[in-house]
């Protein structure tokens, strides 16, 4: 097989799976490779695909999508690429046996994993900042069907996902407190009287996740148990470390299958579309 950098879709005597970063052609290997391409066979071949199918060369570690991706390219597979698609059909069974064992559940790798750990349980998060903390944020917290309170100075605050109410600071109105399970995260430097008045509207918090900086993070009223900023990145870092041993044991693994594959396969004259598992 080869591979290379995404060109225009054009035809192909061979079979091609395509992604937005890479395509991988199934060749035998008396074809001519194009200049641009980078050529693998046998066991190089198969543990190069089953690190690409498992996401361990995509920009987001481990993700799903280019197994899926695969999926649909093998299912289109017509009777002339059997061969392939026998091959395709074991990566895919490899793929899946690797990322039971190794990459599942990958933890929290960014702000927004890192305080939906914290928020689990909640029916309702509070979060103050309108800005670029906040837009990160919001997509892990405003899930499995939870209210967002957004307070902000803005006059305005657009966003497209549902459940979520903005208000602005100076308008936050005294009215009965909110009663169910709540979280607060303060995403914006704002002061302990603001965070104060904001977190007696929840009558049932939680904690209160605090991502200012040591700049502007001055001391907080006694609303909740804390979480720092301090402490989400010790989690973060705990959860990188983790990651890179999951995705070493991963790669031992597709190592082991790659091999696997190798040494039950027969290679005859005319190439990938003889080589049979």
């Amino acid at each position: 097989m080869w591979q290379r950098a995404p060109q225009s879709a054009a035809a192909s005597p061979w079979p091609v799976f395509r992604t937005c970063r890479r395509e991988i052609a199934f060749v035998d290997p008396s074809a001519a490779a194009p200049p641009d391409a980078d050529r693998l066979v046998g066991e190089q071949a198969y543990a190069h695909l089953l690190q690409v199918i498992c996401g361990l060369d995509s920009p987001m570690l481990a993700e799903t999508e280019v197994m899926h991706q695969f999926r649909v390219f093998v299912d289109a597979l017509g009777e002339s690429d059997h061969a392939v698609e026998r091959i395709g059909r074991r990566l895919l069974a490899d793929a899946r046996s690797v990322r039971a064992r190794h990459l599942s559940a990958f933890g929290s790798r960014s702000y927004g994993s890192a305080v939906r750990r914290h928020v689990r349980g909640c029916e309702r998060v509070a979060v103050i900042g309108t800005g670029m903390l906040c837009q990160e944020v919001l997509p892990f917290v405003a899930d499995d069907r939870r209210l967002v309170d957004v307070y902000g100075r803005k006059a305005t605050f657009d966003s497209t996902l549902p459940a979520v109410c903005y208000q602005r600071l100076d308008q936050a109105a005294s009215n009965p407190p909110f009663d169910e399970r709540a979280a607060l995260v303060i995403a914006a430097p704002v002061d302990a009287a603001v965070i104060a008045r904001i977190g007696a509207r929840y009558s049932a918090l939680s904690c209160v996740i605090d991502l200012r900086g040591e700049a502007d993070a001055g001391p907080l009223p006694p609303l909740a148990p804390i979480v720092s900023l301090a402490d989400v990145f010790d989690e973060m870092q705990r959860a990188a470390m983790a990651a890179d041993r999951r995705v070493a044991a991963a790669r031992v693994d597709i190592a082991r299958c790659a091999r696997a594959f190798a040494g039950r396969a027969v290679l005859n004259p005319s190439g990938w579309h003889d080589l049979c598992a």
